[in-house]
């Protein structure tokens, strides 16, 4: 078994554990420790050392809602984005990603997304995927969510979208009774079955979500908002759900710079907990690949990126004093690792994940002070190094540059 010494980094599980080592043995975290002859040349005779003194040692990020199948579709054929490549995604920094259905539910169709969710570990990220989308009923593989949720063991929960013009949604009723069988499926299963609700800029009953909250009797954690920077009254709604003791989205895609009305990112984290909303409820996921680029006033379109980069925002929320390095870094590993119970483990994979601990997932992100990515492990596996993932996708040239967001 194969063992790999990060030496003398600083240690973040997210919480601080000093100038130290981490010990991968195989696919798993032997030790994590302070430098010293346990994880020494002579103790451990062949092992791989990676130096790491200056760099931050952190566990790799967990992104919640990422579309791995392209989002788009919506205003056209023509708009339909590519798959997400799998060393965009490890490049990022992260390990763990859910793939998300999207606007489009015929050609992006669940089987589509389930292959793609199969294929990334290969040499990229585990993935889990959602069921559902735009569109209520869902499609299915098995003829029910609920089926799908208790069979197939890589769909983690439910997306649905509320307030969306283009967006059918279950009336308050069936909302109810949705959470009353992801209760269910989540007790038989030991997933997260989230109901993960995209919250859309329309008009709607305000009280739609508490309500079915109220009516079901569910665990608060079930559901988790997402999109909550969207505008102030989705903030305004993500806030009083947060209250209640469900889960926070917020997403970097969203931001004034591209959407008129939007909140950004740092500010949206801030009114939240400015809002009594706890840091461990709330969670960044990058929504990257997610929907066609912005005419711009010029009449040119903006080139196209996958925005799949999540750390940039972590600094940017310690650099404005809103969180420390631990707590925000807990926002894109152990907070979403939690409301997935991917921390837990189950019929998808390992526990442990979203936290460095020895007998955990070697699943590590290795970055400079900046953030910035220079070594990434999932299992053990060494799958960026120096900033560029070791095997490129084979479908598109290897490194191709994306245009700064």
């Amino acid at each position: 078994m194969g063992r790999t010494v990060l030496r003398g980094g600083t240690v973040l599980t997210p919480r601080p554990a000093g100038t130290g080592d981490v010990v991968i043995a195989g696919r798993d975290i032997l030790e994590v420790g302070p430098t010293g002859p346990a994880s020494g040349p002579a103790t451990l005779p062949g092992a791989t050392v990676v130096d790491c003194a200056g760099l931050l040692v952190v566990p790799g990020v967990v992104d919640g809602h990422l579309h791995v199948l392209g989002g788009g579709g919506g205003s056209g054929y023509h708009t339909r984005i590519p798959e997400l490549p799998a060393d965009v995604i490890v490049e990022a920094g992260t390990t763990s990603c859910v793939g998300m259905p999207g606007v489009d539910p015929i050609t992006r169709n669940p089987e589509a997304l389930l292959a793609r969710t199969y294929a990334l570990p290969v040499t990229g990220p585990r993935a889990r995927a959602m069921a559902g989308g735009f569109h209520w009923p869902p499609p299915t593989v098995t003829g029910s969510v609920l089926r799908d949720l208790h069979l197939l063991p890589h769909l983690v929960g439910v997306k649905i979208a509320l307030y969306e013009h283009r967006a059918t949604a279950p009336g308050p009723a069936e909302l109810a009774r949705l959470l009353r069988e992801l209760e269910w499926a989540a007790g038989a299963t030991g997933k997260g079955c989230l109901l993960h609700v995209h919250l859309g800029t329309g008009a709607g009953d305000p009280d739609l979500l508490p309500r079915a909250l109220d009516e079901s009797g569910a665990d608060p954690r079930r559901l988790q908002v997402t999109h909550a920077n969207y505008t102030t009254g989705t903030l305004a709604l993500a806030t009083r759900l947060g209250g209640l003791g469900c889960w926070v989205d917020v997403n970097p895609l969203i931001n004034p710079d591209r959407i008129a009305g939007a909140v950004a990112p740092v500010d949206a984290v801030a009114a939240l907990l400015a809002g009594g909303i706890p840091a461990d409820r709330l969670t960044l996921s990058s929504d990257g690949n997610a929907s066609v680029p912005r005419t711009l006033p010029d009449g040119t379109t903006e080139p196209f990126a996958y925005r799949v980069e999540l750390l940039p925002t972590v600094r940017a929320l310690t650099v404005a004093g809103v969180l420390d390095l631990p707590d925000a870094l807990a926002l894109v590993t152990a907070n979403p690792a939690a409301a997935l119970r991917l921390d837990r483990g189950g019929p998808a994979g390992p526990g442990g994940l979203g936290a460095l601990r020895a007998g955990g997932p070697a699943d590590i992100a290795v970055l400079d002070p900046d953030l910035r990515v220079r070594h990434v492990f999932r299992d053990g596996e060494h799958l960026v190094r120096d900033g560029r993932a070791v095997a490129p996708d084979p479908f598109r040239p290897p490194h191709r540059p994306d245009p700064a967001p």
